[in-house]
């Protein structure tokens, strides 16, 4: 019988098959389409239009022709897949990831929240969850600078532990400048199934470039019949969201 690999294991053996993937790029660049790539593929399945669809399988389909070595295309799933059994063991693996890889902008202000840190602080912030759920049936979190999304994943490795279910019981709007750590937090709160509104933007100024929904957020729209309450801080007032083909007027 073999011991389960450990967090730290993943990451190492990650970094390991993505370094020697096609040489002629840079495991940043590597990472980078890893994370990107990864976001069109499930961003796609929620996408408010067709046109929305066929622009993210287009931008898909345009970085995997920057590859002349099509073998590490095709392993991008199997990385996938260990991204996925890592975050689901209580693990920040892109932000992880991230760091070994050393893509982080020190120069900026730009670095991730450790994620032994981020669990304290979801632990203090969320001691009455049991009181928000029973009152509202979920409660919802607001994360202006997501990082990699270290911050909510901790927060569902909270109520998960406390008997809820952070698919249907906690609700997300993250938001993030930099266009690699949109990707990372979309990707990241996908593979753990959390239901979220993820945008690329600046909340200090309001501006926003992109957004996604997570597909997990159509279960969760289904099995409570509506999202945000006073959806002012994601949509106009006046303006219906779609998740995928499903009209939510907020």
């Amino acid at each position: 019988m073999t011991n389960a690999l450990t967090p730290r294991d993943c990451v190492s053996a990650f970094i390991k098959r993505l370094t020697a993937l096609d040489r002629e790029k840079s495991p940043y660049d590597k990472f980078r389409d890893f994370c990107e790539m990864g976001f069109c593929a499930y961003a796609k399945i929620t996408a408010p239009t067709p046109e929305r669809a066929q622009e993210l399988e287009d931008r898909y389909m345009q970085i995997v022709g920057t590859y002349r070595d099509k073998d590490t295309v095709r392993a991008y799933p199997e990385l996938l897949a260990l991204s996925a059994n890592t975050i689901h063991q209580g693990c920040d693996f892109s932000r992880n990831v991230a760091t070994e890889l050393e893509v982080l902008n020190a120069r900026i202000g730009q670095f991730f929240t450790p994620y032994d840190v981020a669990r304290m602080m979801a632990m203090m912030s969320l001691h009455d969850a049991e009181a928000l759920i029973r009152d509202n049936g979920f409660l919802t979190l607001q994360e202006p600078a997501s990082g990699a999304g270290g911050m909510v994943l901790a927060s569902a490795d909270m109520l998960q532990q406390q008997g809820f279910d952070p698919g249907l019981h906690m609700l997300v709007n993250a938001v993030d400048l930099a266009p690699l750590c949109f990707h990372m937090t979309f990707l990241q709160l996908t593979l753990r199934g959390i239901p979220a509104l993820v945008e690329h933007g600046n909340t200090l100024s309001g501006e926003r470039f992109a957004r996604a929904w997570t597909p997990a957020t159509t279960a969760f729209y289904l099995h409570h019949g509506r999202l945000f309450p006073g959806a002012s801080a994601i949509s106009p007032a006046e303006e219906p969201v779609t998740i995928g083909e499903q009209l939510v007027l907020l």
